[in-house]
């Protein structure tokens, strides 16, 4: 009995929610689709009535012809008022439809945007985000699920009373045999619920291999390498699984539901029978014959589909709570200390463990060094040491599972966490493309400085950017990539990370911090790039990850990073005397080029 009060209780939870925010989605188009069902309501039954008066005084004796126009000109009407209803229930269906989808996805990307990178490590996640967004049409049907069982329940009732004034038994009847197929069709639509919960992961592994034949740099390596077979058999493997069970699942459904017809209609068969033998034996008209059999049939319809409306409810309810569920997920990322960094913080990462989410391995453990003011930073490692990870704690897009990190031996947790995102200019190794004008993705640092020309000359002359460009018609306005822009420009990946370094400069930070920032980059452009950056960091400070040693040699502070903390750390030619990694390391790469 709890179980059940707290089932009805989620839904009314659950409903209440969804009328709120389609309320809130937009109020104009909510309630002109309340009038519209308010009017659609009552309508048809007037119709039908007026239509039984329409024959029966087309067949008596004593024919009244102004009855019969006063009566064809208001069926006349209400059949136009219906259609109009109808119109503007599509225009207002259409229009309301698209408001919602905004308002929630609105919602939904400005939740995500205040995730932490957490939040992409999980799959789980992914699944919920996934019901999420099926949770949107569940939250729109909600609403007019129940205003129409209110109407419906209106016009049950009526009509019942309608049929039972002709003979009590047909409308008992028409109503017991539908209570079957409620049951079933309950039954199933839990079952569908659940087979689509558990098909959303395979169904994204599906979208995933799609996908890959709409990527540019996916597509290159799959042509190279003649391997796209490989992924349109794993979308027609998981396809043709998924269709093989739906298919199954369906075919069963329509023979099932088509047997319950066959017996719904039962009780239009005996209203037939009955109301033809009373016109034989003149006790009615032939109104009332066609007036009854409508009105079972309406009887039927508005049970069945009151029966559907219910089931669909309650399977909207799960829907909703996952909606509900997604909404509640607190971003830790606005749990942000108030502090203001100064612009060339003294930073310490003390007895610092990390692991990313649902991993077993510790990527740094009791990882510990200091970076002072003004410091030129060389930090080097093997693939997978933990370089990035360091920027990551750094910037707060993780914390640390053990240890502190310190600006200015102030726990980060106290620091606004976007105050000290913009102390730092930063070029990361996994460099983003984008579809924008050039202006805006270098202003990305600094968005509001994105009409100054000055500024990004400026940038794009220290990073060599200005180079490329030269010959550009539309300069800084030229769109990159072509995802959306006819005539946008393509970029090799060495051009990119000038744009992603462009950016870095663009900021005009006290604190430069690029990882692997000459990764793509030919030789000529890799010796400008770190000349003008020891030469322009004067009295700054920066942090520089590289795998190319020769780039770090003119660091004040070279941080060699192994089994999760700091084995080694001096300038150059400390470590060289140290004769540890970073000298097997230099003397390895060194002797490549003798």
């Amino acid at each position: 009995m709890n179980n059940i009060i707290k089932k009805l209780g989620d839904l009314y939870d659950n409903m209440l929610f969804g009328i709120k925010q389609c309320y809130h989605a937009s109020k104009k188009y909510f309630m002109m689709k309340c009038l519209i069902l308010i009017s659609t309501t009552f309508m048809p039954l007037l119709t039908i009535w007026i239509w039984k008066e329409i024959l029966n005084e087309v067949v008596s004796k004593n024919i009244s012809e102004k009855r019969i126009i006063v009566l064809l000109s208001v069926y006349l009407c209400l059949k136009l008022l219906v259609y109009l209803c109808a119109k503007i229930a599509l225009y207002t269906n259409s229009r309301y439809s698209d408001e919602l989808k905004f308002y929630f996805g609105d919602i939904m990307i400005e939740k995500i945007s205040y995730m932490k990178l957490s939040f992409y490590d999980s799959a789980k996640i992914h699944d919920k985000v996934e019901h999420a967004k099926n949770s949107l049409r569940a939250m729109n049907e909600t609403t007019w699920l129940v205003f129409d069982v209110i109407s419906k329940l209106i016009n049950i009732v009526a009509t019942l009373i309608i049929v039972c004034a002709y003979k009590w038994w047909i409308g008992l009847l028409t109503v017991i045999v539908l209570i079957p197929y409620m049951v079933y069709n309950n039954k199933y639509m839990d079952k569908r619920l659940r087979m689509n919960k558990e098909q959303s992961r395979e169904n994204r592994k599906k979208d995933y291999f799609y996908s890959t034949f709409f990527d540019n740099n996916i597509q290159f390596e799959i042509k190279l390498n003649d391997i796209g077979g490989y992924f349109i058999r794993n979308y027609t493997d998981i396809w043709n699984n998924l269709y093989k069970i739906n298919k199954r699942e369906d075919v069963r459904n329509s023979i099932i539901s088509a047997s319950f017809q066959i017996l719904n209609i039962s009780s239009e068969f005996m209203v037939l029978i009955t109301s033809a033998l009373d016109v034989l034996a003149k006790r009615i008209y032939i109104g009332d014959l066609t007036y009854n059999i409508n009105m079972v049939a309406r009887l039927r319809d508005q049970s069945s589909a009151l029966m559907t409306d219910i089931n669909r409810m309650i399977a909207n309810n799960t829907l909703l709570g996952d909606l509900r569920d997604f909404i509640a997920i607190k971003s830790e990322v606005e749990d942000s200390g108030t502090k203001l960094p100064s612009n060339n913080p003294r930073i310490e990462f003390r007895n610092v463990s990390f692991r990313y989410p649902d991993c077993e391995q510790y990527v740094l453990k009791n990882c510990s060094f200091t970076i002072e003011p003004h410091e030129k930073i060389g930090l080097i490692g093997l693939n997978g040491a933990g370089k990035s990870t360091i920027i990551k704690l750094l910037f707060r897009f993780y914390d640390p599972e053990e240890g502190e990190v310190l600006l200015d031996g102030v726990n980060l947790k106290e620091y606004n966490v976007y105050a000290v995102r913009k102390v730092f200019g930063v070029l990361f190794q996994d460099y983003v493309t984008y579809c924008l004008p050039l202006r805006e993705i270098i202003a990305l640092s600094d968005f509001d400085e994105r009409f100054s020309d000055e500024k990004l000359k400026k940038a794009a002359d220290i990073s060599g950017l200005t180079e490329v460009i030269k010959d550009w018609e539309q300069g800084f306005d030229s769109v990159l990539g072509r995802y959306y822009a006819d005539n946008g420009k393509d970029f090799s990946g060495g051009q990119w990370q000038l744009v992603g370094l462009t950016r870095a400069y663009f900021k005009e930070s006290e604190y430069m911090i690029l990882d692997e920032p000459s990764a793509a980059l030919d030789p000529i452009s890799e010796d400008r790039i770190f000349e003008q950056l020891y030469r322009l960091s004067e009295g700054k400070s920066s942090v520089t990850i590289s795998h190319r040693l020769s780039n770090t040699t003119l660091a004040d502070k070279i941080l060699v990073i192994g089994d999760g903390h700091i084995i080694e750390q001096g300038s150059h030619l400390d470590l060289l005397k140290q004769n540890g990694l970073y000298a097997h390391l230099f003397k390895l790469q060194a002797e490549r080029y003798q």
